[in-house]
């Protein structure tokens, strides 16, 4: 993509596919990465709508949905809570990945069930013990 050297360019598409480097737009051959030097950049969901704006380089320095009414009514946090959300279920999941991985029995579905109920645990309201889902009732399938 051509990028303009005076001036920072938006793009705004439907996001088609996200990784931990950048986006690709749905019209859009090639990705856009994400700036190293831009500050927290949330990545975007597949599906959303987003403009971009990249830098003189073409790296993406911010997201900004564009038309997510839905996306942004739901949530109500504060401004870093969704990222804080979006990391504590990464951790938690790679955790879950990590733990399974020691057992070839349980099956991805399995992965999710024990994921969600660490996330449970982690962002408990108080410090009482809750009844968690132990991975030894999870069915060896």
């Amino acid at each position: 993509m051509a990028i303009s050297p005076l001036s920072p360019d938006t793009v705004t598409g439907r996001v088609v596919s996200v990784n931990p480097k950048g986006v690709r737009l749905d019209g859009h051959d090639d990705w856009f990465n994400f700036s190293r030097f831009a500050g927290d950049i949330v990545p975007p969901m597949r599906g959303q709508t987003v403009t971009l704006t990249l830098d003189r380089q073409g790296y993406i320095r911010s997201v900004d949905a564009a038309g997510d009414v839905a996306i942004l009514s739901t949530s109500r946090q504060a401004p870093g809570a969704a990222r804080d959300r979006t990391i504590t279920r990464l951790a938690v999941l790679k955790a879950a990945a990590e733990f399974a991985a020691a057992r070839p029995q349980l099956k991805s579905r399995d992965v999710m069930t024990i994921a969600t109920s660490w996330e449970r645990w982690v962002t408990r309201e108080t410090d009482a013990a809750e009844e968690l889902t132990d991975a030894r009732s999870c069915p060896d399938r």
